[in-house]
């Protein structure tokens, strides 16, 4: 799930703390990380991605097996439900994993994990963010109504999509909680976990150059 990063309409709450213009450059520098990331690991690759006039911002993105998909939906929920939909109809004994843009440090060996989980008994996967959400989900369907009556952008989205999940009884796995950038706190942590550890640089090389870069923002 990706939102194409144009200056003004992303890390928002990161403004005035940085730049409409360096907001911009950062949140292309966690796009790239994760689309490296998942494409190093999964046979298909779909990018859903916002607003819809956006497609030509992916022209240059030359990966094999990748398919864009406009988002559809009024909510994170059902944008998220219809990217599960289209990637199913795809190949419907797929297991599917989602990720957003950020939380750029987490392990791919993550990913690796919650597909395993998915091949054996689990039908979804879950990795919990600090604060209150999910940086990952995983599915080997797309129930009806597991997406519904969460309260988005919240604190309260993870606990209620365990409460969604354990109402339809569906066995799931859970993997190590991780964090998101979205505050100024947030990004303190970020850098200093990224400039301080030479295996985190690897995973979000992009990033790495961003915060070296831009060492004098913050």
């Amino acid at each position: 799930m990706a939102k194409v990063p144009r200056a003004g309409n992303v890390k928002t709450r990161l403004q005035p703390f940085l730049s409409a213009d360096r907001c911009r450059t950062l949140a292309e520098a966690f796009l790239c990380d994760a689309i490296n990331k998942a494409r190093n690991l999964c046979d298909r690759l779909i990018i859903a991605f916002a607003p819809a006039s956006e497609k030509d911002y992916f022209a240059d993105v030359q990966i094999e097996n990748l398919t864009l998909i406009e988002q559809r939906g009024g909510d994170l929920g059902e944008k998220m439900s219809d990217a599960f939909e289209f990637a199913f109809r795809r190949n419907s004994d797929a297991s599917v994993v989602l990720i957003g843009t950020d939380s750029p440090t987490f392990p791919p060996q993550y990913i690796e994990k919650a597909l395993a989980n998915l091949k054996s008994e689990a039908q979804t996967v879950l990795g919990k963010s600090v604060d209150g959400g999910f940086y990952l989900i995983g599915l080997r369907s797309n129930p009806p109504r597991l997406f519904e009556n969460i309260e988005w952008s919240s604190p309260f989205v993870y606990r209620q999509m365990t409460r969604n999940i354990k109402e339809l009884e569906l066995p799931s796995a859970l993997l190590p909680e991780w964090f998101d950038v979205d505050e100024p706190d947030d990004l303190r942590r970020l850098r200093e976990e990224v400039l301080n550890d030479a295996r985190v640089q690897k995973i979000a090389p992009h990033t790495f150059r961003w915060l070296t870069a831009n060492a004098d923002s913050f």
